[in-house]
């Protein structure tokens, strides 16, 4: 009775604490002797900095003091600034250490520090500097998000390190101002935080305290001051690499040496913007994609894993108009050479992948806030060679021409941590006389209370095509509501029009929607019970075509997420769709639609505690239409990790998802003739990923993943009235059953040998089966795929980071 007497206490509201706090500010303290980054507070300077005391706890008792005591104090001089933390523990036996890749984060099991700064203190614009109790380095830029997430692959130069002793532990971090960027002032006054987590308490806690019923962590940045005469440095930078391999593919049978040189450049153009060049790009050691059978009238859309395209690329993610995985990407023509064959032609050569010249990008943000972007790639022509099976001869047809892509944003902060962006995308050449374009808006507008928010982006789409009458689209998709507090609502309106296209650069998976949604949930940030955290969810969803403007769907979503002291977290999603739901797109033909009958789906997510030794993640899900076919899907994943060591981490995966009598597109052969199939589908992924860290400098990863799906036809066909019903037709499509196989494993040794300088020797390998014999033994299949044709490719890559500042203390 006395929990329940709590709960309905913080539903109506009631919160135990609701102090109000200042903005804290720490003096920072000139110093003429660097300290020796050792992790020891050795220096007379360091006694002479005041220190930033008294955290506040984040999670889970936001607005109490932290269980343990943090002192930071900073220094600077005229190349770099420099923060000594000691992070008191009464059982410092128990501090949790292990190991992981540089950039693991909270993904390691041991306790972290980390430095949250903004150089022009706006509450949008921010990085961070995390060092693990046991060493490890991760930065992360913050710009243009709540500060809890961010562009991890942004990559900067600077040092640390950490020591435990009877007290807790301490890091000492050195950060060059080349790698901050900011402005020219003669006194700076920068945005600053210091986070600590107890990873064994699962406690965070920050020196300037931070409203998590907000959650916005760049608007609670506290202020550092006393920086004065201190100028951005010449920000010069060169990545030299060479990289060379040795690859096999079944098809050709013979092993092929290859060798690669190329450059990555960064120059600071002024205090406030850098430019990124790569020449001669090499992605060879590139994660593989995680490809699957795709059964769908969408495209799928994979990771970007090239590290060129994910760093430093905030700018150009405004309004979701740039998918950078288009430059490379498959040609325009490649699918047509085979229409274009004459009798008795073959054919001999047809490139996958359009070959990447060089890209480039510019980016940063003035004093005033303003953030500007450019970024720019060229890829070469790409061609086909057909060759003449009776004569020997062949030819030549280009599938793309030469391309140009560019990306164009400007993004202006605004008071109370809002921000206004616009941004332009354009592909040219793409095929004799073709330009695409399009031009965005993001914006976000908050409250001083940071309490209401209304955020959202439009856009417009044209294309232009010699001889062809030009085609424009628009979108627009705006939310309103209250973001924080106990009770959040908002209401959100989504509008794509029939011709809107932004896929020459970016990613749609459909246009011609109009969704209107309205969402209503009630938060509990307090703990009470055994509850560290609660959020129940409501949502209405009320979907038309934009074009006619018809009915598609209705649906009503209830979501539950629960974190508890265990630390385990559930996460339970249950949507009704009350009426039939009218699928326009699984057709393939304009103006037709596919109508199914109620339905409704459940899935829970669930997650154990990540501080034991074997935790587990996974999910069940189950969906069914309320069909006289008896048509549903369901699936489970389980995803245990074992915790061997400090040193060495396994993760193993088993996915599974079927569908009983599901119905689905077949083929077509005119408007009037759409047909579809009723089938089964099963489909298993298994995954296996490990890392063993021999030091903070030297680790192996391995990634193994099998994806086997099988669709088996019942024999059951049907043509599509115009209705939306569907016609038993008595002929036989003799459709193939499909036995889809995707194999891949990468391993990776890397040496992190030098700040910024690295070896790494990479093995893949890759196999892609597509059979119409279904085998339903695993092993059998497996036996089978590994001797389908492969590609295996070994190859070693030496980047060094040469800095100017370096060069010049040389030379």
């Amino acid at each position: 009775m006395k929990y329940l007497l709590i709960y309905f206490l913080l539903l109506a509201g009631v919160n135990g604490i609701s102090a109000q706090h200042q903005t804290r500010e720490l003096q920072a303290v000139r110093t003429h002797q660097p300290p020796d980054i050792d992790g020891i507070e050795s220096e007379s300077s360091w006694r002479k900095a005041p220190a930033a005391d008294g955290f506040y706890q984040y999670e889970p008792h936001n607005d109490r003091p932290a269980s343990f005591d943090t002192r930071v104090k900073v220094l600077y001089d005229d190349n770099a600034l420099y923060i000594f933390a000691r992070l008191y523990d009464p059982e410092p036996d128990l501090i949790l250490t292990e190991i992981g890749p540089r950039n693991s984060g909270n993904n390691i099991n041991a306790e972290q520090f980390w430095i949250d700064i903004n150089p022009f203190d706006d509450g949008v614009n921010g990085f961070r500097f995390m060092v693990s109790s046991s060493g490890v380095q991760t930065d992360i830029n913050i710009s243009g998000t709540d500060g809890m997430s961010g562009d991890v692959n942004w990559d900067a130069v600077w040092e640390s390190a950490v020591n435990i002793d009877d007290r807790g532990w301490t890091v000492e971090v050195r950060i060059p101002y080349s790698a901050l960027r900011f402005p020219r002032n003669s006194v700076q006054e920068w945005g600053i935080n210091f986070w600590r987590e107890i990873r064994r308490k699962r406690e965070q806690s920050s020196w300037n305290f931070v409203n998590r019923r907000v959650g916005d962590v760049l608007a609670y940045m506290g202020l550092l001051r006393g920086i004065e005469g201190i100028t951005p440095p010449l920000r010069l930078s060169f990545f030299p690499y060479v990289s060379t391999y040795l690859e096999n593919s079944d098809t050709e049978g013979e092993w092929t040496r290859s060798s690669v040189a190329g450059m990555d450049l960064k120059y600071g153009i002024s205090n406030s913007f850098t430019l990124d060049m790569t020449l001669i790009p090499d992605f060879g050691q590139v994660q593989s994609d995680a490809r699957v059978l795709n059964l769908s009238p969408y495209e799928v859309k994979y990771d970007e894993n090239r590290q060129f395209f994910t760093e430093g690329t905030e700018l150009f993610g405004k309004a979701d108009v740039f998918y950078s995985r288009r430059i490379g990407d498959t040609p325009k023509a490649y699918g047509k050479v085979t229409q274009e064959l004459n009798p008795g032609e073959v054919i001999e050569e047809n490139p996958l992948e359009t070959r990447m010249i060089n890209a480039t990008k510019v980016s940063g943000r003035t004093s005033s806030g303003l953030g500007l972007g450019i970024f720019n790639a060229m890829t070469a022509e790409s061609r086909a060679v057909i060759r003449d099976t009776l004569t020997g001869g062949t030819r030549e047809l280009t599938t793309q021409p030469f391309t140009n892509y560019s990306v164009l944003v400007a993004d202006q902060s605004l008071r109370n941590n809002s921000f206004a962006s616009l941004i332009n995308t354009n592909v040219s050449g793409a095929a004799d006389g073709y330009m695409a374009n399009v031009t965005a808006t993001e914006f976000r507008f908050m409250d001083a209370s940071n309490n209401f928010r209304i955020n959202g982006n439009m856009a417009v789409s044209q294309q232009y095509e010699s001889g062809n009458d030009n085609v424009s689209g628009y979108t627009y998709d705006i939310t309103a509501g209250k973001v924080s507090g106990t009770w959040q609502y908002a209401y959100n309106r989504l509008v794509y029009s029939d011709t809107y296209d932004p896929n020459d650069l970016g990613y749609l998976a459909h246009n011609n929607l109009v969704m209107n949604k309205v969402s209503f949930s009630h938060n509990i940030f307090d703990p009470f019970w055994r509850l560290w955290n609660l959020r129940n969810e409501l949502s209405i969803n009320y979907n038309q075509l934009h074009t006619p403007s018809t009915f598609s769907g209705f649906n009503i979503g209830y979501s539950l997420r629960a974190l508890f002291d265990t630390r385990f977290f559930i996460l339970w999603r249950a949507n009704y769709r009350p009426v039939g739901h009218r699928d326009y797109f699984e057709p393939r033909v304009p103006g037709k639609f596919y109508e199914t009958d109620a339905a409704y789906d459940l899935f829970l997510m669930y997650s154990t505690d990540y501080r034991k030794r074997v935790y587990l993640d996974g999910n069940f899900r189950y969906d069914r239409i309320m069909s006289s076919e008896n048509q549903y899907e369901y699936g489970f994943e389980l995803k245990p990790t074992f915790r061997v060591s400090d040193r060495l981490n396994m993760t193993y995966g088993f996915n599974y998802n079927g569908q009983e009598n599901d119905i689905g597109y077949v083929r077509h052969t005119s408007r009037d003739n759409v047909f579809f199939g009723k089938r089964n589908t099963d489909t298993y992924i298994n995954t296996l990923s490990g890392s063993y860290m021999f030091s903070n400098a030297l680790s192996l990863q391995l990634d193994f993943r099998h994806y086997w799906s099988l669709v088996e036809y019942l024999g059951d066909y049907y043509l599509l009235k115009d209705d939306g019903s569907l016609l038993d037709v008595t002929t036989d499509l003799q459709v193939n059953d499909i036995n889809f196989n995707a194999f891949t494993v990468d391993m990776l040794l890397t040496w992190h040998f030098a700040p910024g300088s690295q070896v790494s020797l990479a093995w893949k390998n890759v196999i892609d089966s597509h059979k119409t014999h279904l085998r339903r033994s695993y092993f059998d299949n497996l036996r089978n795929t590994l001797e389908e044709p492969q590609v295996n490719s070994l190859s070693l890559k030496l980047l060094y980071y040469l800095d100017y500042a370096m060069l010049q203390g040389l030379f």
